[in-house]
């Protein structure tokens, strides 16, 4: 009994520890993203929204799905470690150069003459992100969350007051360049002298084509997925204004960031408790559907509740130079309420070892729904078509590409699935429903913001105990959980 106690009390640790590592760096990052919202022009988010589609598939290659190999391969040791070091370092060091010679080329696309020296600087960010993925790995592996809650906040503070007092002197895009850098930079420092694991100058190749033969393909997925969640941007950066791209790209950033930091806090913990039960049919087919009821029972409230208030919370906090962005912000809202389908699926294919498998399905959303998203951006030149487009393809995409295969690798179907977390979805849109009623009292933004989360709040938890939800207990349990190994 007390064996079950203390088991409860650790996952309801390593779950917290992970929301808190994502919620404070995340929490502190939005706080520094409403203020350069403030003090930059739509215009500048637009350059840096080019700048990250790039980087981030230069990180991808460079990464090579290393990490998640390591937290995968049952026996790794620090031998493991070192070589997968090394050996995303120097795919760094190689896409670094392809990025130094092909930014001119990029530049002259998007008719840009400064994003060649942006791209160079920010470029260097592959090293450090490289380097971090490493360490991250290790510490998930571990259940070490506290030691990434520690690197990722003070890394999102120190490099949050840089960027901020760049903004505040003039410096414009720079300031949105060197904070994105400094971050990466300060991760890395700070998990450097908190764990105890270094790398050793030691290579294996052996090991490094092991853990390649796996990662490549979560290499290649992650260079999908940035492709596919930012073709849009790289469209209309080409076939619209920068400062409308930047309108489109906020719009879906702060509800993406602010949803991450509940999803990726429950995604960081499932992948090692997945692979650690693999071997567990039944054991494994009960943690995913935890996970998912659970994971839906906190995510889609907190993005129908973001829905509901998006005009007053954008005014309030980014000004009205910004509300344009709304109906972005609403529609990326409501597509994240059933995001734990896909977060969840994803997480047991890679456990299970199928990273084949995930790959495949990242190759038919963008040779699809990429394929949409492309041709509307293209042809309509317009941010909220494109919006709409990428909303309907993210859905179908979440329902019937991702979650397809789970029947056939762990026994829990699609069907099953959405019947599961059907009775969460709908109370968080009677929830909804009510808090819309609000805006009919024509109150200004701050009480109506307040009044529409207070009303939100009491119809959701008021529903969930009336009608039993499992998932209420379950979250209180962990929270229970919580306090008690604190105390």
């Amino acid at each position: 009994m007390a064996s079950s106690s203390s088991n409860k009390s650790g996952k309801a640790n390593t779950f917290l520890w992970s929301f808190i590592e994502q919620g404070g760096s995340k929490a502190i990052q939005l706080f520094v993203q409403i203020i350069l919202a403030r003090l930059l022009s739509p215009e500048a988010f637009g350059i840096l929204a080019i700048l990250l589609v790039v980087t981030q598939i230069t990180d991808s290659i460079a990464q090579s799905g290393l990490g998640m190999a390591l937290i995968q391969k049952s026996d790794a040791d620090d031998r493991s470690y070192s070589t997968a070091w090394w050996l995303s370092l120097g795919l760094a060091a190689a896409l670094y150069i392809v990025v130094y010679f092909t930014s001119p080329t990029i530049s002259v696309f998007y008719n840009m003459p400064d994003l060649v020296v942006y791209l160079r600087v920010l470029g260097v960010i592959v090293f450090f992100n490289s380097a971090n993925s490493i360490q991250r790995s290790y510490l998930q592996r571990n259940m070490n969350f506290r030691c990434i809650f520690a690197a990722t906040t003070i890394a999102a503070l120190i490099s949050g007051f840089g960027g901020v007092v760049l903004a505040f002197f003039g410096f414009g895009v720079w300031s949105l360049v060197l904070q994105s850098l400094l971050q990466s930079i300060f991760i890395c420092i700070v998990m450097w002298l908190q764990i105890s694991w270094k790398p050793a100058f030691t290579f294996d190749v052996a090991q490094a084509w092991s853990l390649f033969s796996y990662g490549w393909k979560i290499c290649i997925t992650g260079i999908l997925n940035v492709i596919y969640s930012g073709i849009s941007e790289l469209i209309i950066g080409r076939a619209c204004s920068t400062s409308e791209l930047g309108l489109y790209s906020q719009g879906r950033k702060y509800p993406t960031a602010a949803i991450g930091v509940m999803s990726n806090s429950i995604a960081n913990v499932l992948f090692p408790m997945f692979s650690a039960i693999k071997g567990d049919s039944e054991a494994l087919r009960g943690a995913i559907r935890r996970g998912l009821t659970l994971g839906t029972f906190l995510v889609a409230p907190i993005s129908l509740l973001a829905a509901v208030v998006a005009k007053p919370l954008v005014a309030i906090l980014l000004t009205e130079k910004w509300l344009a962005c709304v109906p972005i912000f609403q529609l990326t809202c409501i597509s994240n309420a059933i995001l734990m389908i896909q977060l969840v699926n994803l997480r047991a294919y890679m456990a299970l070892g199928d990273s084949s498998l995930y790959m495949r399905l990242q190759i038919i959303k963008v040779l699809g729904g990429g394929a949409i998203i492309w041709i509307t951006a293209a042809l309509t030149h317009d941010i909220y078509h494109t919006a709409w487009a990428n909303f309907i393809v993210g859905v179908i995409s979440i329902v019937f590409v991702d979650a397809t295969p789970a029947k056939r690798l762990h026994g829990y179907s699609s069907l099953n699935q959405v019947k599961d977390v059907l009775p969460i979805l709908f109370l968080s849109l009677v929830a909804a429903a009510a808090s819309l009623a609000v805006q009919l009292l024509g109150l200004g933004c701050v009480p109506e913001l307040f009044l529409q989360g207070i009303l939100f709040a009491s119809v959701y938890l008021g529903g969930a105990k009336l009608f039993k939800f499992s998932e209420l207990s379950e979250a209180a349990s962990l929270l229970r959980g919580f306090i008690s190994r604190r105390s």
